[in-house]
């Protein structure tokens, strides 16, 4: 947001206090943080889970979104745990004032296990050396410190990596 990562680690309290609050919220429903699909992908049906996912028992649904937010605390147990229950049961009154059937869609995220790098969520979107090419990077799907969504984090990485100065 300010060029400079350090302006919100000297200042967390921007993120709470300030408009920051509902950018954070957006980027973090709209961003795929691999191997984790973005939320937003769960929601509009662009992310389907693979045979991997389905082995997790992973599949779309409001579930699925809470594993992404907080699914080492309140997914996976094999029963609900109350922060999960809590979650569903807001979602459920959202639906009921909004007049929307979520029959059919998978709430609980008790039986699903972690997203995995096997996933349909694990997208290949930083950046990080090509070990076989000199002066170029290939897109992973590891997080690094270089995102092919961030304009210029290509060649951050490429000088990085090689020590060089590109113009």
């Amino acid at each position: 947001m300010f060029g400079d990562v350090s302006k919100l680690l000297e200042n967390p309290d921007l993120v709470a206090s300030t408009w920051l609050n509902l950018a954070s919220a957006t980027w973090f429903y709209a961003y795929p943080q691999p191997p984790k699909p973005s939320m937003l992908h769960v929601i509009d049906g662009t992310w389907l889970p693979n045979e991997e996912d389905k082995k997790k028992k992973l599949e779309p649904g409001f579930g699925a979104t809470i594993m992404i937010i907080n699914g080492g605390i309140e997914c996976g147990h094999g029963y609900e745990k109350p922060q999960a229950t809590n979650r569903q049961n807001y979602y459920k009154n959202f639906a009921k004032f909004f007049k929307l059937d979520i029959s059919g869609e998978e709430l609980s995220c008790a039986h699903m296990k972690h997203f995995k790098k096997g996933g349909a969520g694990s997208l290949h979107i930083y950046w990080d050396r090509e070990w076989v090419k000199e002066y170029e990077c290939q897109l992973v799907s590891y997080q690094t410190p270089f995102n092919a969504l961030k304009e210029g984090d290509y060649v951050r990485c490429v000088e990085d990596q090689f020590k060089v100065t590109l113009e």
